[in-house]
This record gives structure tokens, sequence and C-alpha cells, in this order.
């Protein structure tokens, strides 16, 4: 693509040496830059691309795009020059546009929320393909086009990943794709410039305050998502859930959904039977009720079910009672909630719950699974830790409601990172109340305590162990070493 067409998508305000060279690729680090590739130098967090502007032009770019020229300008010959105001921003339009705008050609589904993207991305591939409609997901677990997989490095890709990824499931003929859209994510700009059709929001809990610093900064970074979405598209909210309403005020989609257990709800859930192996439920739309049943355990999952149930319906124009065989079918993410019958006897479920309300959530899903199956006086075991160089002030949230809720706690290691694992756990055990603090124990070895977990619990018992769910690792200082809990659930089933 030539410079000037390029250039089309971003408004700029000088230029320098300019000539209107042909552009064969575009990059933001400078170690990817080749021959021919323009180099936006993007200011983040921790580096400041300006920095590598050399770097890039040694690699191959003839092209700069800067927010500031550099002090020795004149010593880069042949190298063209563009200033404008945020390279983070160009980076998103000038991707779009250099890639053709690769979101126009399938419907793209946006997922936000605290907990329970994963999911619901899961739950709605499952019911459009189940409707014949080939879909794709981009998210935690990675980025699917067909049957190829692609390991993700954020729940969001940077916007030009995100532009190629687009690409590349379009080349495999998907006709729609589902994504997880984080709040950094929307922070950060990465899916500016995506055209979605869909948004839909789960819920909004403590979470990410180390970056977003209070819970309005972070309800304010999700409604980026719903301001985005234009007129023709369908805005689902959880409508039990806090900023729901939030999420709503001036967005422009024509139909909105509120799905939830109140009455204001357009699609009222109703009837709700928990049981270990599935879970039973009735929506109600216009006086008209209909029963569902789902694989996936927990009152949560119904919420999750119940969403994305409403928004299948809009995309592929069909009743919702005509999606009663398909949730059935359907099946949840791997790592949420995730069962093994172990040889004790016991249950063992492991769930990626990482937050207060994740954790509260799973917790209570176990207990009421437990009331349900006739196995009220079995006891509930919960091994968790919180991750390091992450927010801190939810560890003593998280001890206090394993110590409230569960039966015995095993507060363990999740990915401590460079920070003492020790302090970590000590943390997480002072907001355990001090009735509580006899139930738990503390090993810092997550092999040992999950071992530990088993050998403690008997004959319909359940296990849950809490924290990193599909994750297949273990990070201690800056090592990166295989883990799975679901592995080390296998070894005593």
């Amino acid at each position: 693509m030539k410079l000037s067409e390029l250039l089309e998508a971003y408004p700029y305000s000088e230029k320098f040496r300019y000539s209107d060279i042909e552009i064969k690729d575009i990059c933001y680090d400078s170690r990817k830059c080749k021959p021919g590739s323009m180099f936006i130098a993007v200011r983040g967090a921790v580096t400041d691309g300006h920095n590598y502007i050399q770097s890039a032009v040694d690699k191959g770019s003839r092209a700069v795009l800067v927010e500031e020229y550099p002090a020795n300008i004149e010593d880069f010959s042949d190298i063209v020059f563009i200033k404008t105001d945020n390279c983070r921003l160009a980076l998103a339009d000038l991707s779009h546009k250099f890639y053709n705008y690769p979101s126009r050609d399938v419907k793209m589904i946006a997922v936000t929320g605290t907990n329970g993207k994963t999911t619901i991305t899961y739950i709605l591939k499952s019911l459009l393909e189940d409707a014949g409609i080939k879909t794709g997901i981009i998210g935690t677990t990675g980025i699917f086009a067909g049957d190829e997989k692609i390991p993700a490095t954020h729940t969001t890709p940077e916007s030009l990943e995100l532009c190629q990824h687009l690409v590349l499931i379009r080349e495999k003929k998907v006709e729609a794709i589902v994504m997880e859209v984080s709040s950094h994510a929307l922070h950060q700009h990465r899916v500016r410039g995506v055209e979605f059709n869909a948004g839909v929001f789960t819920n909004l809990t403590h979470e990410h305050l180390d970056y977003h610093k209070t819970l309005d900064e972070y309800a304010a970074a999700k409604k980026i998502l719903f301001d985005m979405l234009p007129e023709d598209s369908v805005a689902v909210v959880n409508s039990d859930a806090e900023y729901a309403e939030y999420m709503l005020k001036d967005c422009k989609s024509a139909k909105q959904i509120r799905v939830g257990r109140s009455e204001k709800s357009d699609i009222c859930i109703r009837d709700e039977k928990l049981n270990i192996n599935s879970s039973e439920f009735s929506l109600s739309e216009n006086g008209y009720i209909s029963d569902y049943s789902t694989k996936l355990i927990g009152r949560f999952n119904i919420d999750n079910a119940s969403q994305s149930l409403a928004l299948c319906a809009f995309v592929t124009g069909r009743d919702i009672e005509d999606l009663k065989d398909s949730t059935a079918k359907a099946k949840g993410a791997p790592g949420r909630m995730q069962r093994t019958n172990l040889k004790n006897g016991s249950i063992g479920i492991v769930d990626y719950a990482h937050t207060p309300d994740a954790l509260e959530k799973a917790l209570t899903a176990c207990r009421d699974i437990l009331e349900t199956s006739g196995h009220a006086d079995s006891n509930l075991y919960c091994v968790f830790g919180c991750g390091g160089d992450r927010d801190t002030a939810k560890r003593p949230i998280m001890g206090e409601l394993s110590g409230r809720i569960a039966d015995f706690s095993l507060i363990t290691d999740d990915n401590p990172r460079t920070e003492d694992p020790g302090r970590i756990i000590e943390q997480i055990y002072n907001g355990v109340g001090r009735k509580e603090k006899s139930k738990i124990v503390m090993i810092s070895d997550r092999r040992e305590a999950i071992g530990s977990a088993v050998k403690l619990a008997g004959e319909n018992d359940i296990i849950l162990i809490a924290g990193k769910g599909h994750e297949d690792y273990q990070i201690i200082g800056t090592e990166k070493t295989h883990f799975d809990d679901r592995e080390e659930l296998e070894k005593f089933s």
C-alpha cells in the first residue's frame, strides 16, 4: 500500500523528508521490522517506541510515525518521518486500513465483564455452529480459526495482531467471531476500529484495581465497548449486575436486552435447579415460559447460558424456544467448573475463579450442589492462591470468602511471579475470620496442596481448585514451568 493511501486512515500534523513510498508491513515492535516496514513509535507503560527508532531503521523500516521527532532526525537519511498526536490510536486505525478492515466481513460479537467472558464465548460458538454458522473465538484460551489454534498472549490482542488474526480467521471462511474484550484492551484502544455487531456485559466486580484504581474507572473502560456499538447492533446485559444500566446509557444499539432474575428483565430467569451433572432453568419472555437444561454447573452458568441464548436468537433470527436442543448440547470452556471423579469417592472441580466474585460464585455453586444432591453434610474443600505482582487488595477478601464458605481451605501458590510466595499467602490468611482460621492450612507448593486436599476429602465431598483453570503453567520468579491443576487431579482419579 502506498504511504499516502495508508495515511488517509489517521490525521497527521507534519511530514519530514516525505516520499510516497510503498509500505509492505506495519510494526510497533522494532525487532519485528523488515525492509519496507512502517514503524509506529507507540508509548507504552514500560517502554517508549521512540527509543527504538534506530533499531527499526536498522531492520529496514523506511517510514516512521512519531509523536515527536528525534533530536538527531537529520542523521536518518532517506527515512520518511510522519508526526501525529497519538501513535497508539494511529496504530489501530492504520492497521485496519492496511488489512482492508477485516472485521467488516464477519459478524463480530464482543463479550466483556469481570467473570464469565470465556464461558460465554464457548457457549455462543456451540450455539451458533449448531445453527450452521461457522464461528471463531478470540480470547483467553487462544485464537481459534476453524480447526487451527493460535496461542494467545493477551485476552485481547494488540490492534495490529488483532487485525492479522481477523485476516487469518476470514481466510478460513468463518462467518462469526466471538471475542473476549478486556477492560485493558478497551482502555488501550486495542479494539478501536473493530466493527462490532453485538456486545454482551456479564458483570463487574473487584478486579484489576491495580490498573484502573476505582470500580468507576473500571466500569468506564468497559462502557467504551457499548459506546462503540452502532444502531443496527444488539446489546445484551446481565440486569442483575451492578453497572448494567450504566453500560446501556447512551448506547446506540436499537436492540437492548436485559437478562436476569428481576422483573425489570426483558428475559427473566426462573425455576433454577442445580445438580452435579447439569443445571435446569426456565426463561420468561413476553409472558411465554420455556425450559432449558445445560451441562454447565452452577447458578452463574445459568446466567452465562441465558445471555448466550438471548444473543444467539438475535444473531440467527430464531426464536429463543428453538434453541433448547442446542443449549443441552453446548459445552463450556476448559478449566471452568471442570469436574473429575476421584478414587476416594470425592469430586474435584477445577475453575479459573481468580477474583473475589468468581471465587464466591464457584464456592456457592459447589455448596448448592452438595445441598441439592442430598449431601448437605459433606465437606467442601477449597485450594486457591492469588497471583503475584497483581492487585493486592483482593487477597484478604478472597481469604475471608473461602474461610466463610468452605469447610476447609488450603492456601497455596498461584503464579507468585517476583513476589515472596509466603507474603502473598499471609495476606490472604489475614483476611480469614478469627473463627475460621482453624480451618485453614497454608501450603506454598501447589502440587502438595492439591494432594493434601485429596487425602483429607472423603466420599461425596467436593474439592474446588480455583485460580488457574485452563492454565498449564506456574510462574515463580521469572521462570515459567509446566503445571496443570487438571493433570494433578487426574492422578487421583
